[in-house]
């Protein structure tokens, strides 16, 4: 299932995609504030063939390639995946030139309205570096409020929710 925005697509990853995966994973600049630095080829590969096992295991989350609509370029990566038995949490990166463009704020929309309409009884939520003041800053404008701080995969986190309806 794609999701779609006025300016973008979200569409699962199948095995094709490898290269459109690895150009985010594998780049310092996009994984800062992710996991530190970009991934290795060999890693981002490993990750890639649970990814590709995880999409064609489960119809309504996964992980997605980003693609402009008008230009069909992928330009990032989003997912939404279980985090705990009651929680989703949603994710996303972009490549650096389609940062401060808005379309951050539309995955998180769109990412956000297909958890609450697939899976209404599942507490929706983000984990967020703390050195990662825009991604803080979109997700408290789409009202995702902060509920814990902890480290997690050896950072500084904050861990961000939106609130019950």
């Amino acid at each position: 299932m794609n999701l779609v925005t006025p300016r973008i697509k979200m569409i699962k990853y199948i095995t094709s995609d490898l290269d459109h995966f690895c150009e985010v994973i594998c780049n310092d600049e996009v994984m800062l504030h992710i996991s530190g630095k970009g991934n290795s080829r060999a890693l981002a590969e490993e990750k890639f063939d649970n990814i590709i096992k995880i999409n064609q295991e489960n119809e309504g989350y996964g992980f997605y390639k980003v693609v402009l609509l008008e230009s069909n370029k992928v330009i990032g990566f989003s997912k939404i995946t279980p985090y705990e038995e009651d929680c989703l949490e949603i994710g996303y990166a972009l490549l650096v030139p389609y940062w401060r463009k808005g379309y951050t704020l539309e995955m998180i929309k769109k990412l956000t309205y297909h958890c609450l309409e697939f899976f209404p009884d599942k507490k929706i939520m983000a984990i967020v570096n703390e050195g990662n003041i825009g991604s803080l800053k979109v997700l408290e404008r789409y009202n995702y409020k902060e509920y814990q701080r902890e480290d997690f995969k050896g950072a500084p986190c904050i861990f961000l929710t939106l609130p019950e309806f």
